[in-house]
């Protein structure tokens, strides 16, 4: 870990052992987990940076490369991840959402009423959202009441074939929003051609 903002290294060295019951080992440091190259210390510092930091920034801060920050960072992500109870919720609301600034694209899953994140895919296609509904099996898929969606058809399906108890709800802004571009704008196209026609 950097000391006032100066970057220590150790060079220790491990002294190799002989077992009789299983064989040659090298020695066992309680700060420093085998095979790695940084202490649990350092390793930790990292973790906690990294919830308010970006990795690049962290990885400038304590003088790593941005690959062993983000190896770190997923680690400690696929611990917290791994303690969560399963959720069971009754309400789900479904969105997508642009992944950097191209036409890639992600799905979300969340709980309606803890606005949890229950699930990210890559892709806003049908296949983008299967595997959250095959994990949830079905009878997690035949607890769920109601999802919420803004009008994606391939979410709309998909809901439809694993929750068969589940009421599809379309977001308002995006009704208004097909509202406006089929009727408002049928009824002005055909109100245009009336016009026309008298002149």
């Amino acid at each position: 870990m950097p000391i006032l903002g100066r970057v220590v290294r150790l060079s220790v060295l491990l002294r190799r052992v002989g077992c009789r019951d299983c064989g040659k080992r090298m020695e066992a440091v309680s700060w420093l987990d085998r095979y790695a190259r940084m202490t649990r210390r350092l390793a930790d510092a990292v973790i906690q940076a990294c919830e308010r930091l970006p990795t690049l920034h962290v990885a400038q801060l304590f003088g790593l490369h941005w690959d062993s920050v983000r190896l770190l960072e997923r680690r400690a992500l696929q611990v917290a991840l791994s303690v969560l109870p399963k959720a069971q919720p009754p309400r789900l609301v479904m969105d997508e959402f642009a992944l950097f600034k191209g036409h890639r694209y992600a799905s979300v899953v969340m709980d309606a009423d803890t606005r949890r994140v229950l699930w990210i895919g890559e892709g806003r296609s049908r296949a983008a959202v299967r595997p959250f509904f095959e994990e949830l099996g079905s009878q997690g898929c035949a607890q769920i009441e109601a999802v919420a969606m803004d009008m994606n058809t391939a979410f709309d399906l998909e809901v439809r074939q694993h929750c068969p108890n589940a009421r599809v709800i379309y977001d308002l802004f995006h009704v208004v929003a097909k509202y406006g571009r089929e009727v408002i704008d049928r009824v002005r196209v055909d109100e245009a051609t009336q016009l026309m026609m008298f002149d």
